[in-house]
């Protein structure tokens, strides 16, 4: 299972040639299931502007597997453990978002398609964090 963030989705639907649209696409080309989190699907809804787009979009997304906290809130405190190592390591998280998919990500056993930099982060301190090429 591939999880795609929403910086991935942003560029998408801007759209923008980065490495990971050009793996979205070909997935989508090939009709690869998605997943992504409640989260994730709020993100990419609240920066669009045009009300039509919205609704297109979020029909899209909803078609989509959504990756709930598998744990309820043991979800939510691992996520503000990976936060607190993270910090321990010397690395800022800019983004509690971050935490929670990452926790989510791991969760699941998914791959996490991304281009956000804290990612690369989590992953340095997280090992179980894989992160699609």
């Amino acid at each position: 299972m591939l999880v795609v963030d929403t910086s991935v989705w942003i560029d998408f639907l801007a759209p923008r040639a980065t490495r990971a649209v050009t793996y979205l696409r070909k997935l989508l080309d090939q009709r690869q299931p998605c997943a992504l989190t409640e989260l994730i699907y709020l993100e990419v809804l609240q920066g669009i502007r045009e009300p039509a787009t919205a609704r297109k979009v979020a029909a899209y997304l909803q078609g989509q597997s959504i990756l709930y906290p598998r744990d309820g809130l043991r979800t939510y405190a691992a996520a503000a453990d990976l936060y607190r190592r993270c910090r321990a390591d010397g690395v800022t998280v800019r983004s509690t978002i971050d935490c929670l998919v990452a926790q989510s990500t791991i969760e699941y056993g998914a791959s996490l398609l991304h281009s956000d930099r804290d990612y690369e982060r989590i992953a340095q301190v997280e090992p179980r964090l894989r992160l699609a090429p």
